[in-house]
């Protein structure tokens, strides 16, 4: 899909995988029950958190994700293998079914390699949340990064600055976009910009950040040129 937003506002052209909203979701019907915040209150919080979500108010439902059955209020039945997908070694599958081409540069990362040796690296829920699916804040994924990447493990201990850094950089660009997709008359060129926001945005799952840094600084002298000829068309 080509409209994913990052910082902070990722996001996604969103599939209903499952067509959850063309009949009655027993799932969110059981989950927000007022008596279940009493009975159990963990998966009531759940729902709330979900709710509220970019998934939750595109309109997704539990099954988009989890599996089961929405169409059926027997326990059993609508918890059939629910867990599965979300397995911390499986997120980025059921992540991937949508956001393809943030999976696709994921598998391709040390990230991913380590996760599939001993399941210790990040994965999509470490930084976007689970539930509430935040969009990336800047402090978030620096402050993940230095549970690996620090001085006293002395694994790459600059990363967490390198991409508080870049991540930086990308919400100046965020910034700029919202501007030059409103204003710019280059229809054009305004979607040149998007494919390659887009691509940056995409690309950082690689987490090759030197590379990513060197896209973003281009990306970024492209958006501020644009920007000033659009301030530009405006004056005429």
């Amino acid at each position: 899909m080509n409209a994913k937003r990052f910082v902070p506002a990722i996001m996604f052209v969103l599939i209903l995988i499952a067509g959850g909203s063309a009949f009655a979701d027993e799932c969110l019907d059981c989950h927000k029950d007022p008596a279940f915040k009493v009975q159990h209150p963990k998966l009531f919080n759940y729902y709330e958190e979900f709710d509220t979500s970019v998934h939750g108010v595109a309109g997704l439902s539990c099954v988009d994700c989890h599996g089961g059955d929405a169409r059926t209020r027997d326990l059993d039945k609508a918890h059939v293998d629910v867990l599965k997908p979300v397995k911390f070694d499986q997120i980025h599958v059921t992540c991937g079914q949508c956001h393809t081409e943030q999976r696709d540069a994921f598998v391709t990362s040390n990230h991913f390699r380590i996760l599939e040796e001993d399941g210790t690296a990040p994965n999509c829920a470490t930084c976007h949340g689970a539930m509430e699916m935040d969009f990336i804040f800047v402090t978030r994924v620096k402050s993940t990064c230095l549970f690996c990447h620090n001085e006293e493990s002395g694994v790459l201990p600059a990363v967490p600055g390198k991409a508080d850094y870049v991540l930086n950089k990308i919400n100046i660009i965020k910034g700029y976009r919202s501007f030059v997709d409103t204003h710019g008359k280059d229809r054009e060129l305004v979607a040149e910009l998007n494919q390659a926001y887009d691509k940056l945005t995409a690309d950082w799952h690689e987490f090759d950040l030197v590379n990513v840094e060197k896209d973003t600084e281009k990306l970024l002298g492209a958006y501020r040129k644009a920007k000033a000829q659009a301030v530009k068309d405006r004056k005429k």
